[in-house]
């Protein structure tokens, strides 16, 4: 079983869409239920590919 990967914080960027705990859309957050356990590890890599991009970006604007 694959398990959600929500931090409670269940906030939604507005220039993103995706929430700033999780980092799922809400397409994503409302249909984890719904989803096969294959779609739901797919849903995990997408997740922690944006949690990457996300920090990188944090990164740069912190240095200059």
């Amino acid at each position: 079983m694959v398990k959600s990967p929500c931090l409670n914080i269940c906030e939604i960027d507005k220039d993103s869409g995706l929430c700033n705990g999780c980092k799922r859309n809400s397409f994503e957050i409302f249909n984890w239920i719904n989803f096969a356990e294959e779609e739901k590890k797919i849903i995990l890599i997408k997740t922690k590919k944006r949690n990457r991009n996300n920090n990188k970006f944090n990164v740069n604007i912190e240095l200059k």
